[in-house]
């Protein structure tokens, strides 16, 4: 038993829980840095001739997409994971996943590469392992319809 709580060991929340908690709002953090860098008339500095062959013609939409995409998935499921709800998984394992792919997207239509890519792509994945080995001797959440 824990001192003070009354909670048997197996209540607390493993180290790796914090660890996901932890990826999420860095990536979050990391994306909000850069989202509102690019919509904020590009002051993080990015290169205008990365949009050539893009649909984008300046880094407001591409900034709004990061923000979207990556950085509020990322501070959801680090909310819910927060609170244990069981959703969390679910939420953690889309978030990684829209990470994953907000990658693969960039490399396929910017054709161009940037060092924080395989670090942001390596977190995305860290993202979804992490989720899963968490919760992994939880009961799966199931969508049923009411009959």
């Amino acid at each position: 038993m824990l001192v003070g709580t009354g909670e048997p060991p197996a209540a607390t929340v493993p180290r790796t829980h914090w660890v996901l908690v932890a990826t999420e709002l860095l990536v979050a953090l990391s994306a909000i840095y850069g989202g509102t860098g690019l919509i904020w008339d590009d002051v993080i500095g990015m290169p205008d001739s990365w949009l050539s062959g893009t649909p984008f013609t300046n880094w407001v939409v591409p900034g709004i997409l990061l923000l979207s995409v990556v950085a509020l998935p990322m501070l959801v499921a680090a909310g819910l994971e927060v609170v244990r709800s069981p959703w969390a998984p679910i939420f953690s394992i889309a978030a990684g996943g829209a990470l994953v792919a907000w990658i693969g997207v960039q490399l396929l239509v910017m054709q161009r590469y940037n060092v924080l890519q395989p670090v942001m792509l390596g977190a995305g994945l860290a993202v979804m392992l992490l989720a899963v080995v968490v919760r992994r001797h939880e009961p799966i959440v199931v969508l049923t319809r009411g009959r």
